[in-house]
């Protein structure tokens, strides 16, 4: 990876491919196109992981999200738990598990979830009282029982973007927002302020502003809807929190991850807002607080630190990962709704086959993720003009 962070102004050049987001997205499938086409990244900020890939909770739960999510993330766990020799100098995971807390009205949600999870062999255990204050945690009197799930990991999210990033010997281009994207004959040239590039594939791995940077081509939008995502550090003197597991209640209106000096604590907000810089809002880690104090005797004050960031969606909530029927060489790759980061290994490799026109790995495809599932051409035509 050779960075270029903006300085130098760049009259023109050419490249195999432009990825527009320097994001978990546009790493990862650049790590994928690796050897084999010379790739540039775009990046409109002065670090790759400014919006969603930097404000990630940075959690490996494989079972949550849409279908296609789903199916990347299980895809994905060999990789994480895993990775090939030399990708990443640390390891990417640590042990974390996930325990949903419940009232004994909420029991029978639990015992469903039990049931459900062990008919497919997942690490689930039901807890009762005795065993949650034998863990430590500070329960509150409604707390009867709880749902522990061992197998959700930490992701060290820093070390794999920045593994993506180095292994993918991409041109790494920072301060370099897109002004303008254009057709020359069957090239794309895409202007910035630091010159134009041209290439016959454009991937748009833009997140929040994947529509936009559609537009900016002169493409019609597919729906992409941004979300923010709250989430406050607290400091907790008197607790040892580092070994908790992450912390919800059945339905996850809020959910806690401990972290070394204090916890992270999130409404689970999903408020559409526009693409762009979000930030928090004091009413809404109120509400997580709130939410939190009713299942754990925890005393916060003001937090030591708090962000948000967006998630996006497109409207089925699954990820898209193909080109545009309107114009030859222009690729979406966006909409992993929060789930990238532990997605990225698989989906990446699901996209760069299909950019290549190459066969889709079999064992992905005995996952469900094929080009159909994924394609941009699911959305209704209707939509595309309704939107545009």
């Amino acid at each position: 990876m050779r960075v270029t962070p903006g300085r130098d102004r760049v009259v023109s050049e050419t490249a195999d491919i432009i990825v527009i987001g320097g994001g978990i997205a546009g790493a990862s499938l650049a790590w994928q196109l690796r050897g084999t086409h010379r790739v540039v990244i775009l990046e409109s900020e002065n670090s790759p992981s400014h919006h969603a890939t930097g404000r990630s909770a940075a959690l490996m739960t494989p079972y949550a999200g849409a279908p296609m999510i789903r199916a990347a993330s299980l895809a994905s766990r060999s990789f994480l738990l895993s990775p090939p020799n030399g990708f990443s100098p640390v390891p990417l995971t640590s042990s974390r598990g996930v325990l949903r807390l419940a009232a004994e009205d909420g029991r029978d949600t639990l015992v469903a979830a039990l049931k459900e999870g062990l008919e497919i062999g997942r690490p689930l255990s039901m807890l009762g009282r005795d065993d949650l204050l034998a863990m430590g945690l500070p329960i509150s009197e409604r707390v009867t029982c709880g749902l522990l799930d061992t197998e959700a990991q930490d992701i060290d999210v820093d070390a794999l973007h920045r593994s993506y990033l180095k292994g993918s010997q991409a041109d790494l281009r920072l301060n370099a927002p897109v002004q303008k994207i254009r057709r020359s004959g069957p090239d794309w040239i895409v202007e910035t302020p630091q010159g134009a590039i041209t290439a016959p594939v454009v991937v748009n791995a833009a997140g929040a502003f994947a529509d936009r940077v559609a537009q900016l081509a002169g493409l019609a939008p597919i729906g992409l809807t941004p979300c923010k995502r709250t989430i406050a550090h607290f400091d907790i003197p008197g607790h040892q929190t580092a070994q908790w597991p992450l912390l919800a209640d059945p339905q996850f209106s809020f959910y806690v991850k401990p972290e070394a000096t204090g916890i992270l604590l999130s409404p689970s907000d999903a408020t559409p807002s526009d693409p762009g810089e979000v930030w928090p809002d004091d009413m809404d880690i109120a509400i997580a607080v709130d939410r939190m104090q009713d299942w754990l005797k925890l005393t916060v004050r003001r937090p030591k630190a708090s962000w948000s960031g967006l998630r996006s969606f497109f409207p089925d909530e699954d990820p898209v990962a193909g080109f545009d029927a309107e114009a030859d060489g222009f690729f979406w790759y966006a909409g992993q709704g929060g789930y990238g980061i532990q997605s990225s290994p698989a989906l990446s490799r699901v996209a760069a086959a299909i950019l290549r026109n190459d066969t889709i790995p079999p064992d992905l495809t005995a996952a469900g993720l094929t080009g159909a599932a994924l394609s941009p051409s699911r959305f209704s035509e209707q939509l595309r003009k309704g939107l545009s």
